[in-house]
């Protein structure tokens, strides 16, 4: 079943062999696959109707595609797939292994019952699931005291009893990266070919999440870099005090935390306040800075992260640093609930950090935070501050 792919419009047909489309969810597969490795589905004609999944499972399936996009927490990304390995294989446990970086042993990433918290420091160096890994071939095993490939390893540290298990390869494109595996069948009669079918389209999930997350991975190693050379830089300059801003966004994310901020929003509050003065770095070629240029710096710096889609979170509250609740602030006035939680907790800490350097004491940068509350500043951002630093 070849999909017919369309050109834009006055071009010429091309049918191109290697494509499958999956008439369920849409997914390109290889030409020679026979099930989707995104919903599980049959591709092909003659036995759509005899091997398919059920529709609960192709559901979950599909739904459990929605959370792959959704996250890049791999450690729970695992878990999820592990625990829907284990339910809709009918396990009683199950494990997600990849190989360390020298693909010397294998690691357990995820693992599920009664042995879980026991096995997860133990490396994997024989038994199936290391033939499996070093073969990059499915085992369906039935009856495990009579495999010769089965050690019973794992088994007599962990008091376990493995009966039959059913272990498939993890590959990220030609690369086996480890394995995914369940064990004992729970109706006693062991694991099928719709098993094996189910665990390897979660074994593919399993490689799309790994994959998903090294690249955020790299993507953020890249990008805290570059953080880390702005910070120096404006640093550098005598506009900047050496420190500031690490403190500022180490205190910053500290308050958002305890005021329940989560996930994306700590993000953009770290960078918006390791960068809240990266508009200074274009006031720094002048020899004397008048304050109206001074307090143009919020605006610049904001205009010089407006194009990176990485701090479109951070860019207002980079622009908005400098203002208060009241309205007094700037460079647009705002004030009370206009401005977000981030923008309040930058203005507390660098009102903050401001006064200690001025007067050389913490104490009494606390003190005039505290007596500026409901004022210049949110209540409940100063109660959370003055929690953090012992004076509240």
């Amino acid at each position: 079943m070849r999909k017919t792919l369309f050109l834009p419009e006055n071009s010429l047909l091309v049918e191109d062999e290697n494509i499958t489309e999956c008439h369920l969810c849409g997914y390109k597969c290889g030409y020679e696959a026979r099930y989707c490795t995104q919903c599980g589905v049959s591709l092909t004609d003659d036995d759509i109707v005899t091997t398919s999944p059920e529709w609960a499972t192709t559901e979950e399936l599909l739904d459990l595609s929605k959370v792959l996009c959704m996250t890049l927490d791999l450690h729970l990304l695992l878990k999820i797939i592990d625990d829907s390995a284990v339910r809709l294989t009918e396990g009683i446990a199950g494990a997600i292994m990849l190989f360390d970086e020298d693909k010397s042993s294998l690691r357990f990433r995820s693992s599920s019952g009664t042995a879980a918290a026991a096995v997860r420091a133990l490396p994997v160096k024989n038994g199936i699931a290391w033939w499996v890994a070093r073969h990059g071939i499915s085992a369906r095993v039935n009856d495990s005291l009579k495999d010769a490939r089965f050690t019973g390893a794992i088994d007599r540290i962990t008091g376990y009893m493995t009966e039959n298990l059913l272990c498939v390869p993890v590959t990220m494109g030609d690369e086996v990266i480890g394995v995914i595996e369940v064990l004992n069948k729970t109706n006693g009669r062991g694991f099928t070919e719709k098993d094996e079918q189910l665990l390897s389209v979660l074994a593919g999930q399993a490689a799309v999440a790994v994959k998903n997350a090294r690249l955020a991975a790299e993507q953020r190693n890249f990008f805290d870099h570059v953080i880390e050379i702005l910070v120096t830089t404006m640093e550098s300059t005598s506009l900047v005090p050496k420190g500031h801003c690490w403190k500022v966004a180490k205190l910053a994310t500290a308050i958002g935390r305890r005021l329940g901020m989560k996930d994306q929003e700590l993000q953009d509050l770290y960078y918006a306040s390791a960068l809240h003065d990266l508009g200074m770095l274009k006031l720094r070629k002048y020899m004397i800075i008048e304050e109206s240029q001074m307090n143009s710096h919020s605006i610049l710096g904001a205009s010089i992260v407006r194009d990176i889609d990485i701090l479109q979170g951070a860019q207002t509250m980079i622009r908005h640093h400098h203002e208060y609740i009241d309205g007094s602030g700037y460079p647009d006035g705002l004030k009370g609930e206009e401005l977000s939680l981030g923008t309040k907790i930058i203005a507390v800490v660098e009102a903050y950090e401001e006064a200690t350097l001025e007067t050389g004491s913490q104490l009494m940068a606390e003190v005039n935070v505290h007596e500026n509350a409901a004022t210049l500043f949110d209540t409940v951002v100063v109660d959370a501050f003055l929690e953090l630093t012992f004076l509240g």
